[in-house]
């Protein structure tokens, strides 16, 4: 799949001298949607949850609370767990899916190709390669294997939250009808997004950070926050375009540098520039 992605000069002169590229969790992202769903005709398979599994609710919930009154314990009934429940569980399924995400998967986001319109070109130096002054890198990612450590979804735009019926449940949120439901909600967003033409490759944490792949490196920054970067290598990467507004100093000096490496010498440099007479970007290249 072709697709690239817009980075600030120094990060993308990093992944291009390295073969490392930052990933993230969903929970970092700036979307306050990401991974939400909507639940429906949960109360009642939420009843049975809470009748099979009483006692051990029930031990939960004095623990969780520090309930010492033997009264107070007494008052815990299968009703009054249910109700505690039944009040916040859409709230706690939406925080529990996002949390499942960040436990399990790292996520790097592209912008796919085939689509991408001049004028959402334009947003993107803008927002995402330094107003212009940064790096686009175009890549042609791989075909996934049954035994690759990432997978790629094209993001899904729509008017609406996914809703899940809870009613066709076979167990309380278990079953390969929630795990669909769930892969679903990490690659859909909302129409508003739709000009991005989003791409994601999600990235399996346990593979990842299994150390004989060499798959998973980990840097903290200046600010001591801890940076996660997986290596997708050189052999990847097509195209690098620099902004209009780059320090070409410096675009020269990366380009010289990359063009001695023999894993990278088929890569292609251009130059973004102003098309005259319109608001969109024509690329002229550069080596």
């Amino acid at each position: 799949m072709r697709c690239c992605r817009y980075m600030k000069f120094d990060y993308a002169e990093e992944s291009l001298r390295t073969g490392l590229y930052k990933v993230s969790h969903p929970s970092e992202f700036n979307d306050p949607f990401e991974c939400r769903g909507k639940y429906i005709n949960y109360e009642e398979p939420l009843r049975k949850y809470v009748h099979d599994n009483y006692e051990r609710l029930k031990f939960e919930k004095i623990r969780e609370w520090n309930i010492s009154s033997p009264e107070i314990q007494a008052g815990l009934t299968e009703a009054a767990i249910f109700l505690d429940y039944s009040e916040t569980v859409s709230e706690s399924i939406d925080a529990s899916w996002i949390g499942a995400f960040d436990d399990r998967m790292f996520v790097m986001c592209f912008v796919k190709e085939r689509g991408l319109k001049p004028t959402s070109d334009v947003l993107f130096w803008s927002h995402y390669a330094d107003s212009g002054k940064g790096v686009k890198i175009a890549f042609d990612m791989p075909e996934e294997s049954g035994d690759s450590p990432y997978y790629v979804r094209e993001v899904n735009y729509t008017d609406k939250i996914p809703t899940f019926d809870c009613s066709q449940m076979k167990d309380f949120f278990r079953g390969d009808e929630v795990t669909d439901y769930i892969d679903l909600l990490s690659y859909t967003k909302g129409k508003a997004w739709e000009y991005e033409n989003e791409v994601r490759m999600f990235v399996s944490r346990e593979y990842a950070e299994n150390g004989e792949h060499n798959y998973l490196h980990k840097k903290v920054s200046s600010s001591g926050k801890e940076i996660v970067m997986v290596r997708l290598g050189h052999l990847c990467v097509r195209r690098v375009d620099f902004g209009p507004r780059v320090d070409r100093e410096r675009a020269s000096r990366l380009i010289s540098d990359l063009k001695k490496l023999k894993e990278a010498s088929h890569i292609v440099f251009h130059e973004a520039v102003l098309k005259p007479g319109e608001y969109v970007y024509a690329y002229e290249k550069v080596a």
